[in-house]
């Protein structure tokens, strides 16, 4: 029996470990910044943060993302120094000239 308990108790501890050495994966989702932890907190509590990561725009967008997700997803009211601090992290962090195709090759470099 006592070496049953041994085996559960590793199976638990690899596991446990596993967990904790792939949490900086998740903590590296997003650009850490000013706000970075309300936007983990009030967006990764409905959705995964990939797609906030997957989103660009400016503050109006994230602001209408913000009020569709109340109107429409039941998103709670979000104290407005903490909707401020959101809407700029996410601004400036995933801001629309930041996404997008790479330019293209110069001609001297295409095939």
């Amino acid at each position: 029996m006592a070496s049953a308990h041994r085996h559960r108790w590793g199976v638990g501890c690899l596991s446990a470990l596993a967990f904790v050495l792939a949490a900086p994966a998740f903590a590296a989702e997003l650009i850490d910044a000013p706000g970075v932890n309300l936007v983990r907190g009030h967006c990764s509590a409905c959705h995964s943060l990939s797609l906030v990561t997957s989103q660009r725009g400016d503050a109006d967008f994230w602001l209408d993302r913000i009020r569709w997700m109340q109107q429409k997803q039941n998103l709670w009211p979000i104290p407005v120094d903490q909707e401020t601090a959101i809407i700029s992290y996410l601004s400036t962090n995933y801001a629309e000239t930041a996404w997008g195709r790479r330019p293209n090759l110069p001609p001297q470099l295409r095939p």
